[in-house]
Formats: structure tokens, C-alpha cells, sequence
């Protein structure tokens, strides 16, 4: 029988998950001048997070970066296509998503796989936590509310990533030693998973919990929500 190494069963199963990968920013996007790209983020990103997605003008962060109309649209499609792609340049940049598929204990003890769980959520949720700038394109996010056009993109984005192909493996692996269900898609319950993250952070940010209580709810849920039926 053919072995396949993590590199592999990462991908078959990314492409098995979610199809072909790529679909914003523009494919050219990625061939772009690294300083123009450093700059058009790091512009973007402070007019985000200054007046929010809904306040940030699409004309005035083209001004402040210091090119073409024909430019940015040569690049972006619109403002909602450049906040997704800042938003997840920010949370990569930071680590924060955490899950790694080559560090992961793939021994068949259920305790261990959600021991690993928790100790891999709790740190994905404090470097979120530790980060203002993050934070504040998180803040956005939840303000317009998860039924926002925006959170289809950005899950249908996030769904290819190479980090998205990291916890499909690592969820996979829970199905085969029976710490995760089987009788829903994972994809179906990661998506169910995010409502509750955005729910969470409206509580954040109303101050009605704080990050430690985050922390906490986020893994108590995750585990009720994926752990095989008894």
C-alpha cells in the first residue's frame, strides 16, 4: 500500500474538501511588487480599522496609497475583496490560525486528541486576543453582522487555505479514532462552529465576557459541538 506522508493527506483531503484553491484577491494579485503589496496592506489596514469597513473609503485608501484607480481594480475587484484579504493576511501574519497538521499527536487516544484540541484553540484564541490590529478587523467583521454577504466570501476564502487544510486533517484524524462525528460534513460544523465564534466576540465586545471566558466557551462548544454521539 502506497504511504502518503502529512504534506499529502493534508492536501487530498483540501481538495476533496473545498476544490481548487484560489479566488481572491485577482490571481495577479500574488505576482505583485512585494513593496506596492506591503504597502497597499499596511494603508488598508489602518483605514479598516479606523472607520470600519462601512466607514473606510475605497477612493481615500486608493489616494493613500498612492496609485491608480486602474491600479487597485487591476489587483482588487472592491472594497469587500481588500478587506478579506487583509483581514486574512492579518490573521496569518500572526499565527492565528493555529491549527498545524505536521505537530499534531496523531496517537488513537481520544484524551490526548482533545487535550490538544484545547491546548491548540486556547492559543489560536489568545493570539487573537494579543492583537490589537487584529482585533479591530475582527470588531468589523462582527459589526456587520454574520449574515453579511462578506462572511460567505471570507469562509468560501478561508476554505483555501493551507491552514484550513491543516484542521480538516487533524478533524479527519478524530473521525478515524472515533473522537469525532461522522454523521455531519465537517465543513458543515466548522461553518457551524463560526456563527458561535462571531457570536463570541459580540459578547467580547459588548463586555459581557471577557477573554479567558472566550477562551473557555469557544473549546467547551467546539467539543460539543464535533465530539462523536455515545
Amino acid at each position: 500500500m502506497l504511504k502518503l506522508n502529512r504534506n499529502q493527506v493534508k492536501n487530498i483531503i483540501l481538495d476533496r474538501a473545498v476544490g481548487p484553491i484560489g479566488r481572491m484577491p485577482l490571481a495577479r494579485y500574488e505576482s505583485m511588487d512585494s513593496s506596492l503589496k506591503e504597502r497597499i496592506l499596511d494603508v488598508s489596514k489602518q483605514e479598516f480599522a479606523t472607520h470600519g469597513y462601512e466607514g473606510a473609503s475605497y477612493n481615500q485608501i486608493i489616494q493613500k496609497i498612492g496609485i491608480s484607480k486602474g491600479s487597485m481594480y487591476y489587483y482588487f475587484e472592491n472594497k469587500e475583496d481588500l478587506f478579506i484579504t487583509c483581514f486574512l493576511d492579518e490573521a496569518q501574519s500572526t499565527g492565528s490560525f493555529g491549527f498545524d497538521y505536521a505537530s499534531f499527536p496523531l496517537g488513537d487516544d481520544e484524551q490526548i486528541y482533545w487535550d490538544s484540541i484545547k491546548r491548540i484553540s486556547s492559543k489560536q484564541w489568545n493570539d487573537v486576543l494579543l492583537h490589537p490590529l487584529l482585533m479591530s478587523l475582527m470588531r468589523q467583521l462582527v459589526s456587520l453582522g454574520a449574515d453579511h454577504p462578506i462572511f460567505r466570501k471570507l469562509n468560501a476564502e478561508c476554505e483555501g487555505l493551507s491552514e484550513y487544510g491543516d484542521l480538516m486533517a487533524i478533524l479527519e484524524h478524530g473521525v478515524q479514532i472515533g473522537a469525532i462525528r461522522d454523521d455531519v460534513p465537517l465543513n458543515v460544523l466548522i461553518r457551524m462552529s463560526t456563527e458561535y465564534e462571531v457570536w463570541l466576540m459580540q459578547e467580547l465586545q459588548e463586555e459581557r465576557l471577557d477573554g479567558q471566558q472566550v477562551v473557555d466557551k469557544f473549546f467547551e462548544m467546539f467539543r460539543q459541538l464535533f465530539e462523536t454521539r455515545r
